[in-house]
């Protein structure tokens, strides 16, 4: 069972495969990057086979808003406006029609996770992605401010109808 799961580096908009190939799509922590583009699902849904499923974690929100919140001030970052709600990532799959929402929620302590992995990153003087120059310390005293209020890990799994 070991050759049936394999990483691949590619860019995500030029995958190298046939379409049907797959019974699964994961992605951690990184489709939020392109998956906000309303024409991406059409596009990874084609490598699934019908009733194979998709899953993401990805970093989000409790609830859009449309400003950032003071207490969030301190540590966000542009790029943190691909952060999204579970409710808004299940309408913006659902509405496609090519999927099936089964589950889309909030990642039970996913800020904790979050902060607890932009800790190691510091501790071991290992800047995380989209930190900023001070290599996370911001993004962390933001993490620890908010508590989980209004940040966390969204997690989405559905299947291709």
């Amino acid at each position: 069972m070991r050759d049936a799961v394999f990483p691949v580096h590619a860019e995500a908009h030029s995958l190298p495969f046939e379409r049907e190939s797959f019974d699964a799509v994961v992605s951690f922590d990184a489709y939020h990057y392109l998956g906000t583009d309303d024409l991406y699902l059409s596009y990874i849904a084609r490598f699934l086979r019908p009733g194979g499923m998709i899953g993401i974690v990805v970093p989000g929100i409790v609830a859009e808003f449309d400003y950032v919140p003071p207490h969030l001030q301190l540590g966000w970052d542009a790029a943190f406006w691909s952060f999204h709600s579970a409710a808004w990532w299940r309408r913006h799959w659902e509405r496609s029609g090519l999927v099936t929402v089964i589950q889309a929620d909030l990642l039970p302590e996913g800020w904790r996770l979050w902060l607890d992995w932009l800790r190691i990153c510091l501790s071991l003087d290992l800047p995380p992605l989209f930190s900023g120059s001070d290599g996370g310390i911001a993004e962390a005293a933001m993490l620890e401010v908010d508590g989980g209020r209004n940040l966390g890990f969204t997690r989405v799994l559905a299947l291709k109808k």
